[in-house]
Formats: structure tokens, sequence, C-alpha cells
């Protein structure tokens, strides 16, 4: 019984400790450049610190359980069993020269944020946010590896006219990894975990409690 009890109080703590979910999370980094010739940086960007084959660079968080095998997928970003648990930076976030932005910056009311991928390999993002630049608004868009920017209406809030930048992303990514959420925003433990963690007490518990019991029959004895 003894033997019993032990065990049971073990594989109850290491379930406890080791409950997760199934998804298998992985973080890369990316790269590219604002594309080659001058009418891809038009003004007011073009001699304002945005030039042709200025240098992008980033990083996301991708659930590799989620790759679909074939065809030209979104797999987006609220679809991550642990999407809460992952900052905003983390996730997803891209620089270009004077440009920051993350995960938390998507409009969500426009689209959703994703990753693309095309017959099982990466194939760029889905992303949309807007910016300020010399007092105006801006929209920045990513639509698999190009990105465009474009002036805002401020009329309609709509996009308007040709776009001002073009870039692309590479698809060669680099310092694939992998990633558990939950050493990076530790939460509250799911009820599940509770219970896990509750049944491997009660095993060590009654451990305990018949260890007493032996020991106050001996002195009876």
């Amino acid at each position: 019984m003894k033997l019993t009890a032990l065990g049971f109080g073990i594989a109850a703590l290491l379930l406890s400790a080791s409950v997760a979910s199934a998804d298998v999370y992985m973080t890369a980094n990316f790269s590219g450049a604002i594309n080659p010739g001058g009418a891809n940086v038009k003004a007011p960007f073009s001699g304002n610190g945005f030039a042709q084959s200025d240098p992008i660079s980033g990083s996301f968080v991708f659930d590799s359980s989620l790759i679909p095998a074939s065809g030209t997928v979104n797999v987006f970003y609220p679809a991550f069993p642990d999407i809460a648990a992952i900052a905003p930076a983390t996730a997803f976030n891209l620089t270009l020269d004077g440009l920051s932005f993350d995960l938390s910056d998507n409009l969500n009311g426009l689209t959703s944020p994703g990753i693309q991928y095309k017959n099982g390999a990466f194939n760029g993002f889905n992303f949309i946010t807007n910016f300020s630049f010399q007092a105006k608004d801006y929209q920045f868009r990513i639509n698999g590896t190009a990105i465009t920017v474009k002036l805002i209406d401020p009329n309609s809030g709509f996009a308007v006219g040709s776009s001002l930048m073009n870039a692309h992303i590479n698809l060669a990514l680099t310092n694939v990894a992998a990633f558990d959420p939950n050493t990076v925003t530790p939460g509250v433990p799911e009820p599940s975990t509770w219970a896990m963690m509750i049944l491997g007490f009660a095993g060590l518990g009654f451990m305990a409690y018949r260890r007493r019991e032996q020991a106050s029959a001996l002195c009876a004895a």
C-alpha cells in the first residue's frame, strides 16, 4: 500500500508540474528589406530616414502543430491555445528603420493577425496597423511577404492611393528554436493543474498518515 501511495503521489506531482497544452511552440527570426528602386520609397518617406534596401528585422512565435499541410493558409494568432500567456512583443515584432510594431498594434477590426503558410512552409504574415508620420496617418500592411505603406484619407479613414513604400520579407527563417509560453509569463494555474496538485499532495499526505499508523501500532505492541 505504501509503495502504491508513493507512486501515486509522485506521478500526480509530475503531472501537475508538466500540465500544458499539447501544442508545440517555436520561435524564429525573420528579415527583409525595402525593395530596391527609388520608386519604392516616395515622399514624405524618401529622404526622411527611409531608403531603398533598408533592412527589416523581427521575430515571432508559431505553433508548429497548427501548420497546414497544403494550400495557402493564414493561421491566426487567436487560434493559439496559449496566446494569452505570450507577450505581444514576443509573439510578433517587426522593425523597419524608425517604425516598430508588435502583435498588440494590429487593427483587429480590419483583420486578425496571423502567420501565412504555403504548402506547409512559412510564407509571411497577415498584419495591418496605422501610424503617424509628419502629422499624417498611414497604413502599414503585410500580406504574405509583401509590405505596403499607404496614406489614410482623414475624411474616410481608409487607405488611399498608391503605395508610398514597398518592402518584402524573406522566406528563410533563422534562429528557429523551441519556445515554452509558460516560462515567459506565468499565469494563474488552470483548474486541471490545481486538481493534479491537490491529488499529489493528497498522495503525500496519505503516505505520512500510513507511517504514523504503523509507528503507533509498533508502540502499542
